[in-house]
């Protein structure tokens, strides 16, 4: 059995440095893109650790995922290798140690301590979950377990309707032991997609959107959800992100009350929020491209259209795409 493993990861490892994907320190290259999720890699400068991050769109409200995400125990049925998970020390609902168990394939089992701290801006929209290792809970480490001292990483969620939420997972970590880190980067480059997808899985579980009825969280986003200034400006933030003259789009949506004032009326529908993006993107592309008939034609282009809707509920640190560039794409 030891010589099989050791076959496998002497071949693995061999793919890996014929295949020649080093990717340049600190830029992110895509490993992923399916099922609605899109996911990324990149080396971390002056270490010889790699970063990922995945993001996907998922049809529920900021305090329904939150209620997955402080439900610690059921953690092995959507994040990767992990066994089993518990807390350790409670602060309060949003700051919590954790102790999880790690089962990667091929590889002696790991565990880690991991503090979790949550910090909701429901002013813009978002919420952080951060996590790192810690050792402000003492464990001892059992044989035949290796410990994982170093790993950081979040989740967040950005508001994208009352029941749409962008999520990004990213995550850095040392595996440690002694199995060689390539081996180990091209097994984990693999986590944020399996993990988001199976999160979505998750989230469709009816005890989550129970626990959030009534809750803190959800009164806090519905209180905004209907207030036209902050509406504005969540809306504004999501959509300026993805294009290259920031001011120009912001001064669009400033003057179109009538968009605005149709989400808050809907309480954050999505249909409201897509339909007030669409107006948005189109008066700008007309700004930045002149030509009525060529506008008129771009309007009627489905493809380009489900490409800026996609870049705008999945984009993230590692994707520099602009609306700008697909346009250009389509009038070239």
């Amino acid at each position: 059995m030891k010589k099989h493993i050791l076959a496998v990861a002497a071949l693995w490892l061999c793919c890996i440095v014929l295949s020649g994907t080093v990717n340049a320190a600190g830029e992110w290259t895509k490993v992923k893109d399916s099922k609605g999720i899109k996911c990324y890699e990149r080396s971390v400068p002056g270490t010889d650790l790699k970063e990922f991050i995945g993001v996907t769109t998922i049809d529920a409200g900021m305090e329904v995922i939150g209620e997955v995400l402080r439900d610690v125990e059921r953690f092995p049925e959507w994040i990767t290798d992990c066994a089993s998970a518990k807390i350790e020390k409670k602060y309060d609902r949003n700051t919590f140690v954790i102790y999880m168990i790690l089962n990667p394939i091929l590889i002696q089992p790991r565990d880690i301590v991991l503090k979790n701290e949550t910090v909701y801006d429901y002013e813009n929209g978002n919420a952080r979950v951060s996590f790192s290792c810690t050792d402000e809970v003492k464990i001892p480490v059992e044989r035949k377990r290796t410990r994982v001292k170093v790993m950081s990483g979040l989740y967040k969620m950005e508001y994208l309707g009352r029941n749409k939420t962008k999520f990004i997972y990213k995550l850095k970590v040392d595996p440690a032991g002694d199995i060689p880190k390539k081996i180990a980067f091209s097994a984990m480059k693999n986590y944020p997609f399996d993990t988001l997808k199976k999160l979505n899985k998750m989230i469709t579980d009816s005890k989550y959107a129970a626990a959030a009825k009534g809750s803190e969280d959800e009164r806090e986003i519905n209180t905004r959800a209907v207030n036209e200034n902050i509406v504005r400006k969540i809306f504004s933030n999501n959509m300026i992100r993805v294009v290259k003259d920031r001011a120009l789009l912001t001064e669009i949506i400033a003057a179109d009350s009538e968009n605005i004032k149709s989400i808050a009326a809907s309480g954050g529908s999505y249909g409201a929020v897509e339909k007030a993006a669409r107006d948005a993107y189109f008066k700008y592309i007309d700004k930045i491209v002149g030509d009525k008939k060529t506008v008129e034609k771009l309007k009627g282009n489905k493809k380009m259209i489900a490409e800026i809707t996609d870049l705008v509920t999945t984009s993230c640190e590692a994707n520099n795409d602009t609306i700008d560039g697909i346009v250009a794409r389509y009038i070239r």
